[in-house]
């Protein structure tokens, strides 16, 4: 690809960064370009790494392209959540994947594991990124414990047919975007829509309308020192005029009490109809979201009081923390950053953008720009993306407080700075008083002759609790499973529910057999089988499979130890990705009538383990591996 036309703008600042941390660089040896070939025969032991995927969505794009970089390591990969609390609950059992990733990310929310990760701030990784955007990854110390992948670039998309029809000349700032908003009052069309129901609408929208403040000298100081904990309130001087920004775009937008329960969806789908002339979104909704035949759409930057200073929310796909305790080993050490650099690097960025509207941070990376998003390129140049402050309780706070004020409770800037400052003062409702006790700890890593056996525990309790005949879920689903008192909430993260809702569904066995060989040979989407980590595992019948060169071939079903009937009829509890995987596994199964729960796995588990006071069924050797 060629070099990033950005790559040199910002040079000076990264330099700055290093002379007034005193960094000196750490050397990790460049990837060396390895045989893309398996290496499960090799007779060397093979350097186990673990990665904790935020999401599906990452590990369908990451897992594959790991394995087959380094196909050396023996890489166990599972399911985190898109906060790191997931990582406090697995700290406090000493237990800390070597890589952790996260979406929903503050500074401030990751304090907590501050001391147990690896700083990241003097390797070479680090180096390559924009001084401006690493600013908000370092602590008041100057440690750099956490690094960012590429963006989606989170802004207005604007409906540019629609204000010609109108007569309305498309906005350039903000006075020129409330008046247009304005004048579209009695045209039959919104001027700007918003889903007020979602906590990180809200949130964007607030921070987005006060770009100018944010960004201002004096909003980079506020928010270096609430990320680090010496803050806990908004500052007076840069959060009054975004609240006063929020007032008068509710004037000229007409927002009121029934804007409160608008969806995502409803506001999307009346831009499609020509019903609204410009929406909060995405790049890659600027792509996605069809307009009318024929209608131009662009997305352009939340609007300041003067052009030169709009500026775009940057949204990062996912950061990235390196635990400390895998890291004292020199070779290890090196093993591991070679590893990130990867999944942060050129061609691993590529994997998760897939030419959508992802913008790099670095400037080692150059993935491109779609079509109709060429002008974000100035914007890159001219350091005007902002990285969304998105600490847990901004998320919430925000969205309590706009929402009173489209209901009338909050009729001032004063009173919504009151009440939010208010809000962020409050101490969090205590926990519940509610515990589990498991009696056992089982690990995830997978073992030939048994398997996962947390993973296995979890799926027979959460099979049990369903009361289905058969189970089917991923590996990498499960957490693992620690001997102990729990907290209620922790009880929830032993099993992951991304993009997934539980489908049950009637299968014969030669259904069962269909559905299994096409879970585990399909590669490049949900679900996909990458390492023994990501295999799926059985519960209440045995899989037989054949490993070889790296793919992983179904050989036989049993119950146990006896063939499985073809013709008997069984009741089925599939833990997979609903929307794209597996219907196309069932439609080649020959199945049309399923149900689609709505209802997590780990309800059941919260069932079994809190409400019924029970215990966590046993792990069974559901796997044969050759």
């Amino acid at each position: 690809m060629k070099k990033s036309i950005i790559a040199g703008l910002v040079l000076g600042a990264a330099a700055a960064f290093c002379i007034l941390t005193g960094c000196q660089e750490k050397t990790e040896p460049a990837p060396a370009p390895v045989p893309k070939t398996a290496a499960a025969d090799s007779p060397v032991p093979r350097e186990k790494v673990s990665v904790a995927f935020w999401g599906v969505d990452l590990q369908a794009h990451h897992a594959q392209y790991l394995c087959e970089t380094f196909p050396e390591v023996d890489f166990e990969f599972v399911l985190a959540t898109n906060s790191t609390d997931y990582y406090r609950y697995r700290a406090e059992h000493g237990d800390l994947p070597d890589i952790m990733t996260v979406r929903r990310f503050s500074l401030k929310d990751a304090l907590v594991l501050k001391d147990r990760l690896y700083d990241l701030g003097n390797t070479k990784l680090a180096a390559g990124y924009y001084g401006s955007y690493l600013e908000n990854y370092t602590y008041a110390d100057g440690t750099v414990n956490w690094l960012p992948a590429c963006a989606e670039a989170d802004s207005l998309i604007v409906n540019a047919s629609l204000f010609e029809e109108k007569g309305i000349a498309v906005p350039h700032d903000w006075p020129s975007f409330r008046a247009a908003v304005k004048g579209f009052e009695g045209t039959g069309v919104r001027g700007f829509s918003a889903d007020f129901f979602s906590d990180y609408n809200c949130m964007e929208l607030l921070q987005g309308f006060g770009i100018s403040q944010l960004t201002s000298m004096a909003g980079r100081e506020w928010r270096r020192r609430y990320e680090s904990g010496e803050e806990k309130t908004l500052s007076r001087d840069v959060w009054m005029p975004v609240f006063e920004r929020f007032f008068e775009l509710k004037e000229a937008a007409g927002f009121g009490p029934s804007d409160v329960g608008v969806r995502n969806m409803d506001v999307k789908n009346r831009f499609g109809l020509g019903e609204t002339a410009v929406y909060r979104g995405t790049g890659a909704d600027l792509g996605n979201i069809p307009a009318r035949p024929g209608d131009r759409t662009v997305l352009l930057p939340y609007f300041a009081d003067e052009a030169e200073k709009n500026c775009y929310l940057t949204n990062p796909a996912f950061q990235a923390a390196v635990s400390a305790k895998g890291m004292k080993n020199p070779e290890r050490e090196a093993l591991i950053l070679r590893i990130l650099t990867a999944m942060l690097g050129q061609e691993g960025q590529y994997s998760i953008s897939k030419g959508r509207n992802m913008v790099p941070y670095s400037r080692d990376v150059d993935i491109g720009l779609p079509e109709g998003l060429e002008n974000l390129k100035d914007a890159i140049a001219d350091n005007r993306m902002y990285i969304r402050l998105a600490s847990n309780e901004m998320f919430s706070v925000s969205r309590s407080v706009v929402q009173r004020i489209l209901k009338g409770e909050l009729g001032t800037p004063e009173a919504a700075f009151e009440a939010f400052n208010e809000a962020l003062l409050k101490k969090p409702d205590g926990a519940s008083a509610e515990t589990a006790v498991i009696e056992r700890g089982w690990p995830t890593e997978f073992d030939p002759v048994h398997g996962n056996r947390a993973a296995s525990a979890v799926f027979n309790t959460a099979r049990k609790e369903a009361g289905t005949d058969l189970m089917i879920a991923q590996a990498s689903y499960a957490s693992p499973v620690y001997a102990g008192t729990y907290a209620a909430k922790d009880v929830r993260y032993l099993t992951k529910n991304d993009y997934c809702w539980p489908i049950f569904v009637n299968l014969t066995g030669e259904q069962v057999r269909t559905v299994v060989d096409e879970l585990l040979r399909k590669k490049g989407r949900y679900g996909s089988v990458s390492s023994r980590s990501t295999l799926y595992v059985s519960s209440g019948f045995e899989m037989h499979v054949e490993e070889k060169n790296g793919a992983f071939v179904l050989k036989d079903l049993t119950i146990g130890g006896r063939p499985m009937d073809p013709k008997a009829v069984y009741s089925v509890y599939i833990l997979g990705e609903g929307e794209q995987t597996l219907p196309a596994v069932f439609k080649k199964a020959g199945v049309t009538a399923y149900e689609n729960a709505r209802v997590h796995t780990n309800d059941y588990l919260v069932r079994r383990l809190l409400e019924k006071g029970g215990r966590l069924e046993e792990p069974t050797d559901y796997i044969v591996l050759k």
